[in-house]
């Protein structure tokens, strides 16, 4: 009852303002500099924006108590003018945030969102090695292996003007064994968002030809885009997900790594968001009634 009445609370926002901006990594946003000549539209502010918009969407979820899953797939979000101008949406004025639909628009989930987009990008360019190393690691706690101290990296300008599409350069660059070894697990996830650029916004076309956004999972499964991606994350790699964001908020919550011996209390929290198709305020209330929890040092 005590975490429910905390939760209902305004000052509940503490979750967002450090769990969530921790967990996906939104306080690189304040680091980042996208190329100005690249992305005109880029500014300090607009960052600000982008955060805003996926803590507000992670608050709503919080304090509505429903499902984590929709980080993935909410069909809506939160935007001001310079989002809206963005994303390419028109009749929005004002620095005020206001709920939007999403179900024309090919956006779900925090995933298609500015700020997640950006994170993962280069200063100039998309990187959809970033992307798929991201989603890994903060939604499936699947991180890949670190990559060869001697693999160069993909040139951006070699004096030569690039042409095809970064995923076509990126194909050619992994042609080494020991580079397609890890990129076969982070590419696909990558080249699913290779519509949106390297600030989110939507694209059909780069180096002058059309996007290939499809991709095949190494278990086989086959997806056309990221909404495709997303659904597919959500079917066959739910469990990933929910021991995932489990982990991640245990860890928060003791304020230390996790070790072997809390592996049952995972279990515990995990078939608790099974079986409450994944509520937010279950997934709090199975940690704070963990042994972990309970006995953990002051």
């Amino acid at each position: 009852q005590q975490a429910t009445r905390m939760l209902n609370d305004e000052r509940a926002r503490a979750l967002v303002d450090n769990f969530a901006a921790q967990w996906l990594q939104l306080r690189m946003l304040s680091r980042l500099k996208p190329d100005q000549k690249t992305y005109p539209i880029y500014s300090d502010e607009l960052l600000a924006d982008m955060r805003q918009e996926t803590e507000l969407l992670f608050w709503t979820i919080l304090r509505e108590n429903r499902s984590v899953l929709e980080l993935l797939t909410a069909d809506y979000t939160f935007v001001n003018e310079r989002l809206a101008q963005l994303y390419g949406l028109e009749g929005i004025v004002g620095e005020e945030f206001r709920k939007i639909s999403l179900v024309d628009l090919p956006r779900r989930g925090v995933l298609m969102q500015g700020s997640i987009l950006t994170v993962t990008s280069n200063p100039t360019r998309t990187s959809p090695v970033k992307r798929g190393k991201w989603v890994l690691e903060n939604l499936l706690n699947a991180p890949p292996p670190a990559a060869p101290p001697d693999v160069p990296l993909l040139a951006d300008d070699d004096g030569k003007p690039l042409t095809g599409t970064l995923r076509q350069r990126m194909e050619q660059h992994r042609t080494d064994p020991n580079c397609a070894t890890c990129h076969q697990k982070m590419d696909p996830l990558g080249f699913a968002f290779e519509n949106f650029d390297g600030i989110g916004r939507w694209r059909d076309k780069d180096g002058g030809e059309e996007i290939d956004a499809s991709g095949e999972l190494p278990s086989g499964e086959k997806f056309t885009g990221a909404r495709e991606l997303i659904e597919l994350l959500v079917h066959s790699k739910k469990e990933d997900y929910y021991r995932c964001i489990s982990e991640k908020m245990l860890t928060y919550a003791l304020g230390r790594g996790l070790e072997y011996y809390d592996q049952c209390a995972t279990n515990q929290i995990l078939e608790r968001l099974n079986a409450d198709d994944g509520r937010f305020h279950s997934l709090v209330h199975a940690i704070i009634e963990s042994e972990p929890f309970q006995k953990r040092a002051s």
